[in-house]
């Protein structure tokens, strides 16, 4: 299971007290990771964001990073043994991974917000770039064939919707970053 070598990770980093580490979630969805992010920041290390790299690939490493205070060890890990994936982990329920309690919701929100917005800003330009080039790959398997009225017609047809797709798409990426800078924003007020 990916919690697990998570943590394992995260206790390998702990324990060779690392300045930072990276990892790369194979959980589906962001929802575990910032439960995981919450578990870091106990243990010292706070998420700071996505590993450096090319910005136009799709990067799915993260950076944690440690945190310039003391190392404080939450009470709780001392019960949680990561070799035989027993204990519970600080802020997360008893037997359940990385489900938070309710007092640690609020804090794993605003870590998935950041997470999103984080996301939300890194796959347009590259998606963008792929729906633009489409016309010349299709361009080229056309050329092969011979161009006829009804190939140039479907070809343009599928660009269309691909195009239409990669709107819809920055639409629904661009409202979901607006919520979660709001609820960044509303969370730094208070």
């Amino acid at each position: 299971m990916d919690e697990r070598r998570l943590v394992d990770v995260l206790m390998k980093a702990v324990g060779e007290e690392a300045r930072e580490f990276v990892v790369r979630p194979l959980i589906p969805g962001l929802r575990k990771f910032a439960a995981f992010a919450y578990v870091a920041e106990q243990f010292g290390y706070s998420y700071a964001g996505h590993a450096p790299g090319n910005a136009a690939l799709n990067n799915p490493y993260f950076v944690f990073q440690r945190t310039s205070g003391p190392r404080e060890v939450p009470a709780s890990s001392e019960t949680f043994e990561p070799t035989a994936g027993s204990g519970t982990l600080p802020g997360m329920r008893p037997g359940l991974g990385l489900t938070p309690t309710e007092a640690a919701r609020p804090r794993v929100e605003l870590l998935y917000s950041r997470m999103v917005v984080d996301a939300s800003g890194r796959y347009n330009p590259r998606v963008l770039s792929n729906v633009l080039l489409l016309p010349l790959v299709m361009a080229v398997f056309l050329f092969f064939p011979g161009y006829t009225r009804g190939r140039v017609l479907l070809a343009a047809g599928i660009w269309a919707v691909f195009l239409c797709l990669y709107l819809v798409g920055l639409a629904v990426s661009r409202l979901c970053r607006a919520r979660h800078l709001a609820r960044l924003s509303a969370a730094l007020g208070e």
